[in-house]
């Protein structure tokens, strides 16, 4: 999985939704666009979209498959076990630091992470402050760092255990305004052109937060009441952002990459299924590829 020559984009960001392991169908798609040598500029990631945003700033296409499907296989990918013992559903000890050191099973190449010129914009909810907190390379200069910043986006409250970071508490980066999708910082930073990679189908329409959801939040987290009306105010938020970025979409000005018939949900640990999406990813980003290279201008 090598990168052809780099194609440079000087006027368009690259925006990863979350979705948890709807991000292997993402990696497909992460991974093609490493391949064919596609280089964005600044690159925007929420909750498994950042861990996408890192492989592809680090120009790891083998890492962008191994840390959404073949890392599923380990007995410390996750599970009930792992739950139990604090460490989450997902094996937060595992997935964001373990398999990144250099012995690891998904080592991070970690010097092309930070060489890479594109600008990084990582998503996390500060539950303490009540606010959406935009990570960046300067937030992330070792492994560690790097895991710790993806960790605090990816945070599912009550699935996977929060994160402290310089004493305030973080969790998913989906709670924020953007609703899971990383438009607003790459407009924040002056782009006016978006190729957006989501996990939904395009008809996808959030349904509202079921009963005793918000009630289960303030009981879980007292002291951070921030979380339970995050989660109460997120179908709003993310039905809003997906409204915004098709009329982009209606202008010229986006890109919308969806998934057709995705097998999968959020909490997927099957090995086979998750290498389906990803194939699925590939099979669209290999027939896509022409349009999209015409709406980047290559």
């Amino acid at each position: 999985m090598n990168a052809k020559t780099l194609k440079h984009i000087d006027d368009t960001a690259l925006v990863f939704e979350g979705g948890g392991m709807r991000g292997a169908f993402t990696a497909g798609i992460t991974a093609t666009l490493i391949e064919e040598g596609i280089d964005f500029p600044h690159v925007s990631g929420i909750s498994a979209g950042s861990s996408n945003t890192v492989n592809y700033v680090s120009r790891d296409a083998q890492r962008a498959h191994d840390t959404f499907t073949t890392v599923a296989d380990s007995p410390e990918f996750g599970g009930l076990k792992h739950w139990v013992h604090g460490r989450g559903m997902f094996n937060v000890d595992y997935l964001y630091d373990e398999i990144a050191q250099p012995d690891g099973d998904a080592p991070l190449d970690l010097d092309t992470f930070l060489s890479n010129p594109a600008e990084v914009r990582i998503g996390a909810f500060n539950a303490t402050r009540g606010e959406e907190v935009w990570f960046t390379k300067e937030d992330m200069r070792t492994v560690e760092e790097v895991g710790r910043c993806v960790r605090a986006s990816s945070t599912l409250p009550i699935i996977m255990p929060t994160v402290t970071i310089d004493g305030d508490t973080y969790v998913d980066g989906a709670l924020g305004p953007d609703g899971g999708i990383p438009l607003d910082a790459p407009m924040r930073d002056g782009y006016r052109k978006f190729f957006v990679v989501l996990t939904r189908p395009r008809d996808f329409v959030k349904a509202p937060i079921k009963p005793g959801v918000y009630s289960a939040l303030r009981l879980a987290f007292p002291h951070l009441p921030s979380i339970a009306e995050a989660v109460a105010r997120r179908t709003v938020a993310y039905n809003a952002a997906r409204r915004k970025l098709f009329e982009l979409e209606e202008q010229g000005r986006a890109l919308i990459v969806t998934p057709e018939d995705l097998a999968i949900d959020k909490m997927e640990m099957n090995v086979e299924r998750l290498e389906d999406a990803f194939d699925a990813g590939v099979a669209l980003a290999r027939r896509d590829l022409p349009r999209w290279e015409a709406f980047l201008g290559l």
